[in-house]
């Protein structure tokens, strides 16, 4: 997400100064250079006039790559496309939505129901704003969304909904659903920051080296060479982002090609 608020700001640059030569942000700014000039370029866009523009256009920028970036990034980490429109809201809106990207945020739970009656209806309309707030979706049958198995759980014990969720399981093999961020049981806990170095680090010093400067602990019992499987570990997982963010780069970059054009 951050390589995306980068590209678009970078955007947002370019567009300033652009709209500066050009002369649509009046006559009261820096004298501009016939050639590049690092200090005449930062004074121009310390300006505030420059910053408002800037601002604005960093924000339409932001929205159009969101929109585009948020269903690529869930492609390349083998996310669900609900988490691609999760992603997209989160760069968007920034950290006034991030404050609840927690698990309940990402998957809502959803609650199906069939009132008995108008005013039941009427009932959670009016309780719709506190439901949001415990991260919880009401809808009615209507509104459910193809490709997905509700259950029922209103008399439903703790044991049998544990049961029920291999039968789940076995709704969703037969009717091939299987969204990558619903997979049964936790996904392994990796700082990816700490991947990315040490996969750089083993680059530039070799695995052992790698191993050590990181802390990662090296075992000497078998072999006294040492080992170190939690570094590879990281360090593998480290090539896999390097390369899931060069191709999303990649992206971003023919997505900035044709925004340019238009």
């Amino acid at each position: 997400m951050e390589l995306v608020e980068e590209h678009a700001r970078f955007l947002a640059i370019d567009d300033a100064l652009d709209a500066a030569l050009r002369g649509e942000l009046g006559d009261d700014l820096p004298e501009l250079p016939s050639e590049d000039s690092d200090r005449v370029i930062d004074d121009l866009l310390e300006n505030d006039l420059v910053q408002t523009y800037m601002s604005d256009s960093e924000d339409a920028i932001l929205e159009e790559l969101a929109l585009v970036a948020g269903p690529k990034i869930a492609e390349l980490w083998e996310l669900s496309e609900v988490a691609g429109r999760r992603l997209a809201d989160l760069m968007y809106w920034g950290p006034s939505l991030r404050l609840y990207a927690d698990e309940s945020y990402w998957l809502p739970l959803v609650l199906v129901m069939q009132e008995r009656d108008a005013e039941q209806g009427c009932t959670l309309v009016s309780k719709q704003a506190e439901f949001e707030q415990r991260h919880v979706v009401i809808i009615p049958p209507e509104c459910a969304e193809p490709g997905h198995i509700y259950l029922d759980v209103t008399y439903l014990p703790r044991e049998s909904l544990l049961l029920a969720y291999r039968t789940v399981l076995f709704c969703r093999k037969q009717l091939q659903i299987q969204p990558q961020d619903l997979r049964e049981g936790a996904p392994a806990s990796v700082d990816g920051d700490k991947a990315l170095r040490a996969a750089a680090l083993q680059r530039a010093e070799g695995s052992k080296k790698a191993a050590k400067e990181l802390g990662f602990r090296i075992y000497t019992t078998d072999n006294r060479a040492g080992s170190y499987p939690l570094f590879r570990k990281y360090a593998k997982l480290g090539h896999v982002l390097n390369q899931r963010l060069s191709a999303l780069e990649e992206f971003l970059f023919s997505v900035e090609d044709k925004l340019r054009k238009t």
